[in-house]
C-alpha cells in the first residue's frame, strides 16, 4: 500500500512539473518575451531538422545510450580546440551566469518547480522578463537535443532528458557543457569563441563585467547584441551584477566598479 502510495504521489507530482513547465512556456510566448526561443544559425537549424525528424523508437533509443547522445551533441556545438575545462572559467564567471539564469542551480533537482512559480509571479508584476523558469539543465538538454516547438510531448522529454542529464552528470559538468556550448551570438558557440570574439581575451581572463555580459547574452543574443544595443546589453549586464550582489557572489563596491567599467569590446 504505501509502495502504490508512493508511486501515485511520484506520477501526480512528475504531472504537476510538466504543466507547470508548459503553463509557463505558454505563457510567456503569448507575452512576447524577450528570451528568444531558439538562434538562427545553420547550427540550429540543423539539430532542429534532424531532432523532428526522429521517430519515437529514436527517441526511446537515445535515453539508453544518452552518454553517447550527450557527445555526440557537444561535438556538433564546439570543437575539441575550443573546450574549456570547468577549472579554468572563472568563478565569477560561472556565478554570472547562475544568478541570472538559475539561482537555486545547486539547490534544486533537474527541474526547479518553485522556481517556475517564483519566475512567473514576478515577470508578470514586472511586465517583462526579469528571471527564467527553466534550469540550467533543461535549458542545457533544450540546446542539445530539442527544438523550438512548444507542445506538451517536448515538455516531457525535456523533463526525462533534463533527470537523465542529472542522473549521469554532475552538477559542475552540467554547468561547464553550458557554458561550452551556449549560443552568446555573432555565431558565437561556447565561453572560448564568446571571449576571443567579444573581448579579445582567454575564457580564464574574463574581468567580472565581461563575464556579467556574458551571462546576460543568452536571454536574447539578437536583441542584446552590444555592437547594435550597447545601452540594452549594458542595462542587462547591469541587472546580472545586481542579482549577483543580492545572492552575495559580490560586494555592491565590486558590481559598480564592474558596470562602469566599458565594455572594451573587440572592432567589428
Amino acid at each position: 500500500m504505501k509502495v502504490f502510495r508512493y508511486l501515485r504521489n511520484l506520477v501526480v507530482f512528475v504531472v504537476v512539473m510538466i504543466l507547470a513547465m508548459f503553463i509557463y512556456d505558454g505563457y510567456h510566448s503569448f507575452q512576447g518575451t524577450n528570451r528568444e526561443s531558439k538562434a538562427h544559425t545553420i547550427v540550429e537549424k540543423q539539430i532542429e531538422q534532424s531532432e523532428d525528424t526522429l521517430s519515437r523508437t529514436d527517441r526511446i533509443i537515445r535515453l539508453f545510450t544518452f552518454r553517447d547522445k550527450v557527445q555526440i551533441a557537444l561535438n556538433q556545438r564546439v570543437s575539441k580546440e575550443h573546450w574549456v575545462k570547468g577549472d579554468v572559467i572563472p568563478e565569477y564567471t560561472k556565478n554570472a551566469l547562475i544568478a541570472i539564469e538559475d539561482k537555486r542551480y545547486y539547490k534544486h533537482g533537474a527541474i526547479d518547480v518553485l522556481g517556475i512559480i517564483r519566475a512567473l509571479y514576478t515577470n508578470t508584476i514586472a511586465g517583462e522578463t526579469l528571471e527564467g523558469g527553466s534550469t540550467i539543465t533543461q535549458q542545457l538538454v533544450k540546446n542539445l537535443f530539442l527544438s523550438s516547438k512548444r507542445i506538451m510531448s517536448r515538455k516531457v522529454e525535456e523533463a526525462i532528458l533534463a533527470s537523465e542529464m542529472e542522473h549521469y552528470y554532475s552538477k559542475e559538468e552540467i554547468l561547464t557543457m553550458y557554458l561550452n556550448t551556449v549560443y552568446y551570438g555573432h555565431n558565437y558557440y561556447g565561453i572560448y569563441e564568446a571571449a576571443h570574439g567579444y573581448f579579445g581575451t582567454s575564457p580564464s581572463r574574463l574581468t567580472l563585467g565581461q563575464s556579467a555580459l556574458l551571462a546576460a547574452l543568452p536571454n536574447a543574443p539578437s536583441y542584446l547584441d552590444p555592437y547594435t544595443n550597447y545601452e540594452g546589453a549594458k542595462a542587462r549586464q547591469k541587472l546580472v551584477l545586481e542579482q549577483m550582489v543580492d545572492q552575495g557572489m559580490i560586494t555592491q563596491a565590486e558590481a559598480d566598479y564592474a558596470y562602469e567599467q566599458g565594455l572594451e569590446l573587440v572592432e567589428e
